[in-house]
């Protein structure tokens, strides 16, 4: 690859991975309540980036070119399961509002923190066409295998790095002081970002079928 190429390459997926999505509102929940669990969910995301990066560099966009209809179906899921996510969310946050001292919603949201940071982002369809976009557009055809193992372990470097400088950030005692009294409504909100980011591609793939 070509200096352009890495230079594209990187700051496209920087850019990507630090506007705040789902990933983040993620970690933000968890890392105002606990560090530990906001860092296990954030390797759960960079797994889940992971994935994705590997699945492009092996040919998700020729896979999805061949299966045309495999891509709505896989959005449709996605879909869903953030809808899912969404819900269990504004459920926490509204019971925080009813009873702020109930200890077991925290525990219930952090129960498998590595396990809902991997969902959480392996569920976000964007996510899917972000990557298959991003290398069919910038890695040449003829790669080597030493630049797609070079990619790979620049991308999840750098995902690493950024989550969970995040999560330290988010979980500081500083950070938790001003704002772990917002929790219930971050709750709320991210639960409502969830829903809104999976009716859009909902919408956006039944105006697609109807047209």
């Amino acid at each position: 690859m070509t200096p352009a190429a890495w230079t594209a390459l990187i700051v496209a997926f920087v850019v990507a991975v630090v506007v705040p999505g789902p990933d983040s509102l993620l970690l933000l929940r968890l890392g105002l309540r606990d560090r530990r669990h906001a860092l296990l969910a954030a390797a759960g995301i960079t797994l889940g980036n992971t994935i994705w990066t590997v699945a492009s560099l092996l040919g998700l966009a020729a896979l999805m070119r061949a299966l045309p209809a495999a891509l709505p179906a896989l959005q449709v899921i996605g879909s869903l399961v953030l809808v899912w996510l969404g819900l269990q969310s504004i459920r926490a946050g509204i019971r925080a509002v009813r009873d702020p001292a109930e200890a077991s919603v925290a525990a219930r949201i952090t129960a498998r923190p590595f396990r809902l940071g991997l969902v959480t982002n392996l569920s976000n369809p964007k996510a899917m066409l972000f990557f298959a976009a991003l290398f069919s557009q910038i890695l040449p055809p003829d790669a080597g295998w030493f630049d797609r193992v070079a990619v790979l372990a620049v991308l999840t470097i750098l995902c690493a790095a950024w989550f969970t400088s995040y999560v330290l950030l988010t979980s500081s005692r500083g950070f938790q002081r001003w704002f772990r009294r917002a929790t219930p409504a971050i709750d709320i909100v991210a639960g409502a970002v969830f829903i809104l980011v999976a009716g859009a591609i909902l919408v956006e793939l039944a105006l697609t079928a109807l047209g």
